[in-house]
């Protein structure tokens, strides 16, 4: 897959994963999967958040999510692509969420313009009356016209490519995440004492499982996972509502086992058997890394210190669970402070920008 785009013919066409799982992954999908690393080791200077092929297979068998993917093929190679997707039980027409990527030997040719076109008038054949575009940015300390989103203190710098680009489509800039990075080798011992001196006798008692959530757990933690989008600062974007109910969380749970995922959940229980807040740590096969998923503590239960005490545990089950695992990475609003706070009391420091734009 290296070298430089040949002179044939170049083709659009959408990218299929297989119907059933248990078949082989058709070329295409091998094809953008390692397209997509490629582009993400480029652009961030990591493919640790990039997907295996495998992977893309079993999780696009999610069945309350719609994923649609096409590409622009020179010859057999990949040269430009872009994937979305969209909750299927939303049918008030909330917005499709999708990303972009062009090799950067084919980019400034319209490339980008043409997948972006192909996903977005497939979109709008679904009912999707808008679009929430992403992109990523390494940190950077350049001088110069700066970018702000409508909250938070970070930016991009106003002549990046990417910036460019969705400015040129008619988006607008509605919010910036700051990834963060966290060394974890051999400092399950740091951490544990850390839960230790945090530990709490307030009504809250800490709860984890590894991929499968307890029974007697699946409806309050649905219902705590309903109101991630509604409690979480989304900027000046329009997110669309997550629908969860208990058959969902078997479900993507499942379908997270088949593809190879380890799913740490820790979450905070009331007296009552609500769930109060949660946090959730994913860990891809073949990586070095954990992913830091959604974190969330409920209005009503916030200042307690539960987010600090959750992400704690869960970094003591991640130490006893995978302690080959070297980083944590993740991801939050740029106006959260709160959240930010915690992240560098626990170490994390910045690696990357998220850029998050819409278009009605």
């Amino acid at each position: 897959m290296s070298g430089t785009p040949g002179n044939g013919p170049r083709t659009l066409r959408p990218i299929h994963a297989p119907e059933r799982t248990g078949i082989s992954e058709p070329a295409d999908l091998e094809a953008y999967a390692d397209f997509a690393r490629r582009i993400q080791l480029e652009t961030i200077g990591t493919e640790e958040f990039s997907y295996s092929a495998a992977e893309l297979a079993v999780l696009g068998g999610n069945p309350y999510l719609e994923r649609r993917r096409f590409g622009i093929f020179d010859g057999e190679r990949l040269v430009a692509a872009t994937s979305a997707w969209w909750e299927r039980e939303d049918d008030d027409g909330a917005p499709m969420i999708t990303m972009v990527g062009v090799e950067p030997a084919a980019r400034r040719q319209g490339l980008g313009g043409r997948v972006l076109d192909a996903i977005e008038a497939s979109a709008r054949d679904a009912g999707r009356t808008s679009t929430i575009l992403i992109s990523e940015h390494r940190t950077d300390d350049r001088t110069g016209e700066r970018l702000h989103a409508p909250q938070g203190a970070a930016s991009l710098p106003a002549d990046a490519p990417s910036v460019r680009f969705a400015q040129s489509r008619g988006y607008r800039l509605g919010q910036l995440l700051v990834a963060s990075v966290l060394p974890v080798a051999d400092a399950g011992a740091r951490f544990r004492g850390m839960a230790e001196r945090a530990a709490r006798t307030d009504g809250y008692r800490l709860e984890r499982w590894r991929d499968h959530t307890p029974v007697e757990h699946l409806d309050a933690f649905a219902a705590a996972r309903s109101r991630m989008v509604a409690e979480a600062p989304s900027g000046a974007v329009d997110f669309p509502d997550e629908h969860w109910d208990a058959a969902r969380i078997v479900e993507e749970e499942a379908l997270a086992v088949d593809a190879g995922r380890t799913h740490l959940t820790v979450a905070a229980i009331t007296a009552d058997g609500d769930v109060a807040g949660f946090t959730i740590l994913t860990l891809a096969p073949g990586k070095r890394a954990a992913y830091q998923d959604d974190t969330l503590v409920l209005g009503p239960h916030r200042g307690h210190g539960l987010g600090m005490r959750m992400k704690l545990a869960n970094l003591v089950a991640l130490a006893d669970a995978a302690p080959e695992r070297r980083e944590v990475y993740t991801w939050n609003a740029d106006e959260n402070g709160p959240m930010l706070a915690i992240n560098r009391d626990l170490g994390f420091r910045p690696h990357s920008i998220q850029a998050t734009w819409q278009r009605d």
